[in-house]
């Protein structure tokens, strides 16, 4: 009897391009003063044991970062970054200038714009400039904004003034500055008196940004980047150092507003607002969620699109790229990151001659790809613009991509 003959099969292991597993969305970085350490260098920590080896531990002085790293984890951060400006001795006799300098230094700068992982940022220290002029907390937000804005999707974590009075003064003065893209940061009020320390009569003090990561980094891993990071209970948190009756009008549904922290009774203390700086109530950047999501779509489809910046720019390469980024979109979608009953409601792609792209653009080697997507708050769609330099070499840094809205 004639044996049957088995064709033969061959299992690949590649990996098509653009579906590995997608970047962390939410990763912090924290700047401030150290017990030591090098200064201006960003070091990556998975612990706060891993923070206490490296920089040391509390400050004898006024440095609250240490303190702010450890609330981080307590509430069930799961790593980031840390960058020193200095150590607890610089803090001796320092002024509100010095302090300023210190965070606006270019090196934070370049190390941030060197770092394809980082997302958030934050600087605890800067309540050290408690009781200064409204003037000068403003210049240490413009610091921290500049410092978002040194690297595309980065959102900034700004502290406040303990006091109402002090923190709409601060708000105030900065929005008179006219600052560029203040939806690249979201502000929370009051500090947060916690159960850290030995002397129940000194509570140690913390202000909320580092909590505020840990909860942005909770919500993305349990429900994604589109939930608002809002209505978690904070841990170690014996209550909010202000009570919210005393706000004063920080939060303003037609303006820049200020993210209330409250204390409810058998809830806990919890994040009780999402709203990012921009004082413009009809911009599609209002709520942190959304901000945050089209930074990360636009950080995924630009990484997808890296495979393709060595290929020739044809219509080959645009069909493969619109292919992966449909897929990616799709499953966005289907997870619930996307509005819309129907996929044609949630997103469209547009790449091609005479669509996002001309011959000129073409010749310079230029590959333009229009992403819009509808997101649950907006009523119309967000474009995204992703343009790509297939003549780039190998020794250029990753490429960049533009946001706008319709």
């Amino acid at each position: 009897m004639m044996g049957i003959s088995q064709p033969d099969v061959t299992f690949s292991e590649q990996v098509i391009p653009g579906q590995a597993d997608g970047m962390a969305s939410a990763v912090p970085l924290f700047i401030g003063y150290t017990q030591q350490g090098e200064a201006y260098s960003i070091v990556p920590i998975n612990s706060f044991s891993d923070y206490e080896s490296m920089f040391g531990g509390v400050s004898i002085s006024n440095g609250i970062l240490c303190y702010a790293v450890k609330h981080y984890f307590d509430n069930g951060g799961r790593g980031g970054f840390v960058l020193s400006v200095g150590t607890y001795g610089d803090l001796e006799e320092v002024n509100p200038d010095q302090l300023i300098a210190a965070f606006s230094d270019a090196r934070i700068l370049r190390a941030l714009a060197a770092n394809n992982s980082i997302t958030l940022a934050a600087i605890p220290d800067m309540v050290l400039l408690d009781g200064a002029d409204s003037s000068s907390w403003a210049q240490m937000w413009l610091a921290l904004l500049n410092i978002c804005r040194a690297k595309q999707g980065v959102l900034g974590l700004f502290d406040t003034p303990d006091t109402a009075a002090d923190t709409a003064a601060c708000l105030e003065s900065f929005l008179h500055s006219a600052p560029a893209d203040p939806e690249c940061g979201a502000a929370y009020w009051p500090h947060l008196v916690t159960n850290y320390g030995e002397d129940e009569l000194n509570p140690v003090v913390v202000p909320p940004s580092a909590a505020v990561a840990a909860v942005i980094e909770y919500a993305d891993r349990q429900s994604g980047v589109w939930k608002a990071p809002a209505n978690v209970a904070l841990a170690q948190v014996v209550k909010p150092s202000q009570s919210w009756l005393q706000s004063n009008g920080l939060f303003q549904p037609g303006g820049a507003s200020v993210n209330l922290i409250r204390s409810f009774p058998g809830r806990g203390t919890r994040v009780w607002g999402c709203r990012t700086l921009t004082p413009d109530p009809a911009s599609p950047w209002l709520y942190v969620q959304i901000r945050r999501l089209i930074s990360y779509i636009e950080a995924e489809l630009s990484r997808i699109g890296r495979h393709f910046v060595f290929e020739t720019n044809n219509a080959l390469t645009w069909i493969k790229y619109r292919g992966l980024a449909h897929l990616w979109l799709r499953q966005l979608w289907l997870d619930g990151g996307l509005h819309g009953t129907e996929e044609q409601e949630a997103f469209y792609i547009q790449i091609g001659l005479n669509e996002t792209m001309t011959e000129e653009d073409i010749a310079n080697g230029k590959m333009i790809m229009k992403v819009g997507v509808a997101v649950a708050c907006p009523a119309e769609f967000i474009v995204i613009s992703l343009a790509f330099d297939t003549r780039l070499s190998l020794m250029q840094p990753p490429v960049s991509a533009a946001v706008g809205s319709d």
